[in-house]
């Protein structure tokens, strides 16, 4: 058994940080959790599944927008931390059953004191990431500035809200990875070969 338990991913809009996850899954032969996680909390915490597809398919930013409508029961959290508490029991859950990648989600947070995990922050320079966008996403070129501004912001928020933490800190992960030069295979590799020496 590796010295690492599991493997966090934080990333960049773009910078393939889903991908490598999955890479990573048919490499070490682990599972990847990634927008599984969203759709079970909102599902156990009773917000409507179209909405998080409707936000998986546009912008996470609807989601953030459709959270803060709904009401809270009486002596209840807001449903935005509802949601997110929800999110760290399924990710402690998980980790506690298998070891595990998961992508986002403050994981890394989550599990410093739970599991030994390797935190891992995927970035790449705005050419590659806007070239992505259109390319790979779908995104149309006269929106995709904006999809990537919106994105991440919304990922740097969430960071910060729910850990205290600037979420481009790269004492917050043990590596840190251009994808856009080393490309998303590469970077699978180099996180492969890291988990398993267990450093």
């Amino acid at each position: 058994m590796p010295a690492f338990h599991s493997i966090t991913i934080e990333r960049q809009y773009a910078s393939g940080g889903s991908e490598i996850g999955k890479l990573l899954e048919e490499m070490l032969g682990i599972p990847c959790h990634d927008h599984d996680i969203l759709e079970k909390a909102a599902e156990n915490c009773g917000v409507p599944k179209d909405m998080v597809e409707f936000a998986e398919e546009t912008s996470t930013n609807f989601l953030l927008f459709g959270l803060s409508m709904l009401k809270p029961g009486r002596d209840e959290l807001p449903v935005s931390e509802r949601i997110f508490a929800e999110e760290t029991k399924i990710i402690t859950d998980v980790v506690r059953n298998e070891n595990s990648i998961i992508v986002g989600r403050c994981a890394g947070y989550i599990l410093k004191n739970i599991v030994r995990s390797l935190n891992v922050y995927i970035y790449s320079d705005y050419e590659k990431r806007f070239d992505r966008a259109i390319n790979v996403y779908g995104i149309a070129d006269d929106e995709a500035e904006d999809v990537i501004k919106k994105f991440d912001k919304k990922r740097s928020d969430f960071y910060h809200a729910n850990t205290k933490r600037k979420w481009t800190d790269k004492e917050c992960y043990h590596l840190c990875l251009n994808s856009g030069l080393l490309g998303t295979k590469r970077c699978a590799e180099i996180i492969a070969m890291v988990y398993k020496a267990g450093l």
